[in-house]
């Protein structure tokens, strides 16, 4: 079982992607074009930055992506970082500057464990619930959102929320994934 996650790291180090989290994107767009229908994406919780390599290589030219971590993030190209907090005065001071919708807003955020499943669980929960608030603020009429959450008692919940926030909503996990991991992402398309 092991060897087949490694193939995965393996795959994405001879591929010059910085993380196995590449792969899981590239799984999951190939069959909705999530990247390539956009003019503005933003990315939570980009570092170290696998997800930012796969939109500048899928991105059209003149679309925009901001990409924000609490972690230092190493440059990619065509792609705008901002080493801030979600939850600070410089976000939302980004958020009330904006003066386009968004046609993706994607999160491959999880929270630090603790190792305590139930403060975990909670944790991951509500960052799972500001993604879906901070959608209703900026996705467009066409919009998406992926977030990365946890096959647990929360999903349903959450799922429940997406389904009535989104036209259409699907829980994936990519084959990248570990298998061992409850790891699932949560897609929602087409805001209501």
């Amino acid at each position: 079982m092991k060897e087949i996650q490694d193939t995965w790291a393996k795959k994405a180090k001879e591929a010059g992607y910085r993380s196995r989290a590449a792969y899981k994107l590239l799984q999951i767009n190939k069959s909705h074009k999530l990247i390539e229908n956009s003019n503005l994406i933003i990315e939570l919780g980009s570092a170290p930055g696998g997800w930012s390599q796969v939109i500048a290589k899928l991105k059209r030219e003149k679309t925009k992506c901001h990409a924000f971590d609490l972690l230092q993030m190493e440059n990619v190209k065509g792609i705008n970082f901002h080493n801030q907090d979600l939850f600070s005065v410089e976000f939302n001071k980004f958020i009330d500057n904006l003066n386009t919708k968004a046609d993706l807003i994607l999160s491959d955020m999880s929270v630090n464990l603790s190792g305590i499943k139930l403060i975990d669980d909670e944790a991951n929960k509500e960052l799972n619930f500001f993604c879906l608030e901070l959608s209703k603020k900026l996705l467009s009429k066409k919009g998406a959102l992926l977030i990365k959450t946890f096959s647990n008692q929360n999903l349903k919940t959450l799922k429940t929320s997406f389904e009535n926030s989104f036209e259409r909503v699907s829980v994936q996990k990519p084959d990248a994934s570990k298998t061992s991991s409850a790891e699932v992402y949560l897609l929602g398309l087409v805001p209501k």
